[in-house]
């Protein structure tokens, strides 16, 4: 079983949503952390108790010269946001795949022990059928979708090639204290609190995956010390599927409030005269609910936290910290 305390982690993303849960979680089990990030967020905050360095994963040299001496490859920087990458294709793919094989490179070259790769359940675009588990055709509804199963081929390609240890985690809706604002539960959240009622696009019936933040750092966490998994690919989903009917009646419930949703219906990429400024996606997918037996039966992992704990602790965090959306809304 692979090690983590002693070991030096590279967490790329690190000052981000995610990649901060798991420096964190990895500090306190005793390795040493560098985070790599752009700092690209207005809310980007170095991690306590790491080696912070600023930086692109774009810049092969730069790449190189961090990934001296790091035995582990913790791998969360992307491009999230969905709009960028319909309007600026070429740049999202140059971050989210050419920078992912500047890291695969750069760990070849490092003798890295074990490269974890954040990829993402975009990848299966509309489903064809539910829950959707690894097999399950892959046609991205976006260039997000391309970029990171081009990535995780290329991690595949690796482990086959070179002998690399690679694991991919296939994330569903990722939520939790520390979120960016943009996503349909931060919405509504925020206006909630705000007291306006949430907006809910169309009827508000298709299905989502949602799993918490403290989970996928679990999972993150095993695939790292999980041996003879290289080259595998896992679904990170969550423990209930919901949709934004379902998500809007919890924030309402949680915060005891007597509001009651709005429903509007857009057009793709234009905003509702309710909510100006989050225009709504184009291309907007079906159902989409991940099949994660896979991960039970190989990594041993399960989501352990429900809907209405997991957003009980988000609304409480931002409660506490309303700065932190005070920006515009990332899609």
């Amino acid at each position: 079983m692979t090690r983590i305390e002693g070991k030096t982690i590279l967490v790329t993303g690190g000052c981000g949503f995610i990649g901060a849960h798991i420096a964190r979680r990895l500090i306190k089990e005793g390795a040493k952390i560098i985070v790599f990030d752009d700092f690209s967020s207005p809310h980007s905050e170095q991690i306590e108790g790491a080696i912070n360095i600023k930086g692109d994963i774009t810049d092969k040299e730069s790449i190189q010269k961090v990934m001296k001496g790091v035995n582990i490859v913790s791998h969360q920087a992307a491009i999230l946001n969905m709009f960028d990458g319909i309007q600026d294709k070429v740049h999202e793919l140059n971050v989210n795949t050419v920078g992912t094989i500047n890291l695969l490179d750069a760990s070849l070259d490092a003798g890295v022990e074990k490269f974890i790769y954040a990829s993402s359940c975009g990848m299966y675009g509309n489903s064809f059928y539910l829950p959707q588990d690894e097999t399950h055709p892959k046609t991205p509804a976006w260039p997000y979708g391309i970029t990171k199963y081009a990535g995780e081929l290329y991690c595949q390609l690796y482990t086959r090639l070179h002998g690399l240890p690679t694991v991919s985690l296939r994330y569903s809706e990722v939520y939790g204290p520390g979120e960016w604002y943009g996503r349909v539960l931060t919405l509504f959240i925020k206006r909630v609190l705000e007291g306006k009622p949430p907006v809910i696009f169309g009827e508000g019936n298709l299905l989502r995956d949602y799993v918490y933040i403290d989970d996928v750092v679990e999972a993150n966490v095993l695939s790292i010390l999980k041996d003879e998994i290289n080259g595998l690919a896992f679904n990170i989903g969550g423990p209930k599927a919901l949709n934004a009917r379902m998500i809007a009646d919890l924030v309402l419930t949680l915060t005891k409030s007597s509001l009651q949703p709005v429903f509007d219906n857009p057009k793709p990429g234009t905003s509702s005269s309710h909510q100006p400024g989050r225009p709504r996606l184009v291309q907007e997918l079906n159902n989409f609910v991940l099949d994660s037996k896979y991960a039970k039966n190989i990594l041993g992992w399960v989501p352990k936290v429900m809907p209405e704990e997991g957003i009980l602790k988000e609304i409480q965090w931002i409660q506490e910290n309303k700065k932190k959306w005070e920006i515009t809304p990332r899609v």
